[in-house]
């Protein structure tokens, strides 16, 4: 049974994974508005460095929720598309 203290930063984990979920998708608006209005090369170089850009993002929500899940807080659901 997990102690106070960690049942407290099991909250903070999950807080924290929420807040970086919800940026991640409000980065991931707004980088689809910005990328539409490019065309040609710069579009293509965008792309990849939003995409590599997520794929880091990723390895940082992953290890939250590895934090969350340590401390015995409920597990994340999985990131939507």
């Amino acid at each position: 049974m997990p102690t106070e203290d960690m049942q407290r930063a099991a909250a903070s984990f999950a807080s924290a994974l929420e807040a970086a979920r919800s940026r991640l998708r409000e980065v991931n608006s707004e980088m689809a508005m910005a990328q539409a209005s490019w065309r040609g090369e710069a579009s293509v170089r965008f792309g990849q460095a939003m995409r590599d850009w997520e794929q880091e993002y990723d390895v940082i929500l992953s290890r939250l929720a590895e934090l969350l899940e340590t401390t015995g807080g409920p597990m994340p659901r999985p990131r939507l598309p």
